[in-house]
């Protein structure tokens, strides 16, 4: 083979590596393989504290705890969380470490899973890991 054809070879397949490296096949890490659809605190997650949450933690809540509409994104995001200190009851960008997430999905190390009397359907409690895992912002 002459030098031409190796340096020919050798730039065609740096240039499908390129393009296979920088692909976009139309996922988004922080949503567990999804579209990319930015969850709605207000929209999608509001509606669920209003059904099923606030009969225990509305206006002077269980556990300090107040997830009303006027103040429920406060109440949670990067606050340090009354029964298990000193993890926050959201931590942005980390459901794993959400006290909020680990409850709704029902893990041991903080207790009851939540809300009491029925689990949130599987759809939901992703709403809710996706939205912490993109940044738990105030939308």
């Amino acid at each position: 083979m002459t030098s031409r054809r190796i340096l020919t070879a050798l730039t065609a397949t740096a240039l499908l590596l390129a393009v296979a490296g920088c692909s976009d096949n139309g996922t988004d890490p922080t949503t567990g393989g999804g579209t990319g659809t930015t969850v709605s605190f207000a929209a999608d997650l509001q509606p669920v504290f209003n059904q099923s949450c606030n009969g225990c933690h509305g206006a002077g809540g269980f556990g300090g705890l107040d997830l009303t509409a006027a103040v429920s994104w406060a109440n949670l995001v990067g606050i340090e969380s009354m029964g298990y200190a000193p993890t926050q009851r959201v931590v942005s960008g980390n459901p794993e470490q959400s006290v909020l997430y680990l409850k709704i999905i029902g893990d041991a190390s903080v207790g009851n899973r939540m809300p009491l009397g029925g689990a949130l359907d599987l759809d939901t409690m992703e709403q809710f890991r996706v939205w912490i895992a993109q940044g738990a912002q105030n939308n």
